[in-house]
């Protein structure tokens, strides 16, 4: 069995150092990119606003103040939600985001359908995609009604999707 040398010790020793400071620096970037998969996120109803002058089979663009991710505090972000009366009495509340690129969709009067300016995609007055690419109708929000104090009817949304439609 060879004698450890001198040098031989520096060299390992160095060795192990490196090893061990590469690894203290990995913990940190592993946790930070692990996280997303243990944090919960943290949901909140936010009011929309009174409905009762939306008429029916008219899509109408509200705008919500959101909170997004999962810290705290959050500050919200402005989100449109298109608020569609039905004949049935039935009430929805759409995202205007296109399930294709992400874009912002608008209501076009003119073809009676929701469009997506990026590339054409168009989804009927109920979301559900007509044309185009989007893959999947427009998600809508998660949704409660109350009363005010003067008896209207209010709106709000969670700020989580309910993309099951």
């Amino acid at each position: 069995m060879k004698e450890l040398s001198r040098r031989d010790l520096m060299i390992r020793g160095t060795g192990l150092g490196m090893g061990l400071v590469g690894v203290m620096l990995s913990v940190p970037a592993i946790g930070f990119l692990l996280s997303p998969l243990f944090t919960k996120q943290r949901t909140a109803w936010v009011t929309v606003g009174v409905i009762d002058d939306i008429p029916v089979n008219t899509p109408t663009p509200l705008v919500a103040q959101v909170p997004v991710g999962t810290g705290y505090p959050t500050p919200p972000v402005p989100r449109v939600v298109y608020v569609v009366k039905k004949p049935s009495g039935e009430t929805l509340a759409l995202s205007n985001i296109c399930t294709h690129m992400q874009c912002d969709v608008h209501w076009d009067p003119a073809l009676g359908n929701f469009l997506c300016p990026c590339h054409g995609g168009l989804y009927d007055i109920d979301g559900k995609n007509v044309g185009g690419p989007p893959p999947q109708p427009l998600a809508q929000w998660n949704k409660r009604f109350h009363s005010d104090a003067q008896g209207r009817t209010v709106l709000e949304i969670e700020n989580v999707l309910d993309e099951s439609i």
